[in-house]
Order: C-alpha cells, then structure tokens, then sequence
C-alpha cells in the first residue's frame, strides 16, 4: 500500500502538564476541581510537540519543538458550546524563519477548532525524555527560557509499565504527576502558576489536514 502523501505532517511525542490534579477531569469532560482554582472550574496547562518527523511542501520540519500554552474555557465544561479555549503559541528558536513560518501555519490550523491564539512566540524550548526500564513509561523535562518550567514522572504498574487511561477522544494516554510546573507569561489571561504535583499525560501524536487532533 502506498502511504498517503499530504501537503504537511507531524509525528512525534508529547507531554502536557496541567494545573488540576492527576488524573485531569477534561479527559472525561467532567468539571474540574474548582477548590483549587478560587472557586472556579477551570484549568490551565502547556502541551509541548517533540517534533520527530515532519514536513510543509519541501520543507523539513525534524527535529523542532512546538508548545501550546493555553486556558481552558472558564466554567469549564463550558455552557456554549463555541467557547474557545485560548492559547500563545511557542515556536523553537533552532527554526529557520521559513521552518517558523510552516510551523506557524500548522499549528494554527491545529487549534482553529479550539477557539483562540494570543500570540506567537519565538523561545529556546528544550525537550528531554528518559525512558525507564526501555520504556514506553518515561520521565520528561520541559523548558521554555524565561517562561516554563516542568519535570514530570510517570505513574507505573506494578511491573513497571506506564499507567494510562482512555482519553474522552477514546485514544491510549499515558498519566503521571509534575515535580516541577511552572508558568509565567502575562499575554496569556490565566498565565501565572507554580502548582506542583498536578496532571501529566504524554504519548506518541501525528497530525495533518486530515487530523488536526493531537489526541487521537
């Protein structure tokens, strides 16, 4: 069978760190602890896109790494249904201003059924993933410069293996918790955190025009 060849893709592995406690309630779409976020179900986190194969047209996009910082819809499960979730997009600084560009254009593209993007930023982002016992559970390390900070452990069974769960989207997602999570950029409007200890999922994702969810 031929592979199916499309104008962009991206493979890769992700993790994201939130500010609810593991395992977050939005997987299921159920309220989230609003105990912990002044009386209000609300949540916010960073999805960060270790890009390991990828492309726009001719252009190479391996190798780069793409955040996405974001609010969730505040009551959330949101009471209409088109309340956006809003976000800043980080685009890594080892891109080329031709690689940025795609990169751009993709993950707007990615999140325009979401709801908003604030802005677009340029930032050294480092992604680091240390498989155990060869894996697939894995610690992960993010940083963003001047901005984002997060060390995650995975949860494990017994034998080792990942913890996981079955996401709303019905997809395979592994859980764990942050020692770090550590946020701060005023042009997002919930874009101040310090809470350790909260959600963390991670695994593998792909997307293109014919799959902009990461999650599935």
């Amino acid at each position: 069978m031929v592979e199916e060849k499309f104008e962009w893709m991206l493979a890769g592995e992700l993790v994201e760190g939130c500010t609810s406690p593991p395992v977050c309630p939005a997987h299921w779409n159920s309220p989230l602890q609003a105990q912990l976020h002044d009386g209000v179900s609300e949540c916010e986190g960073v999805w960060t896109f270790n890009i390991k194969q990828g492309y726009f047209g001719d252009i190479d996009l391996d190798g780069l790494v793409v955040s996405y910082a974001f609010n969730i819809p505040s009551p959330f499960p949101p009471e209409q249904k088109d309340a956006p979730w809003k976000c800043i997009i980080f685009i890594d600084e080892k891109a080329s201003s031709e690689q940025a560009q795609a990169l751009e254009k993709i993950y707007r593209e990615c999140w325009k059924d979401m709801g908003d993007v604030i802005a677009v930023k340029r930032a050294r982002i480092e992604f680091k993933k240390e498989l155990l016992n060869g894996g697939p559970a894995a610690r992960h390390t993010v940083h963003i410069e001047g901005v984002y900070d997060l060390v995650a452990r995975p949860f494990r069974t017994k034998d080792g293996g990942p913890r996981y769960i079955n996401s709303l989207s019905g997809s395979i997602v592994n859980v764990g918790r942050s020692e770090v999570n550590r946020f701060r950029d005023a042009d997002l409007p919930r874009g101040t955190w310090d809470k350790p200890g909260m959600s963390v999922t991670y695994h593998d994702f792909t997307v293109n025009p014919k799959k902009h969810a990461w999650m599935l």
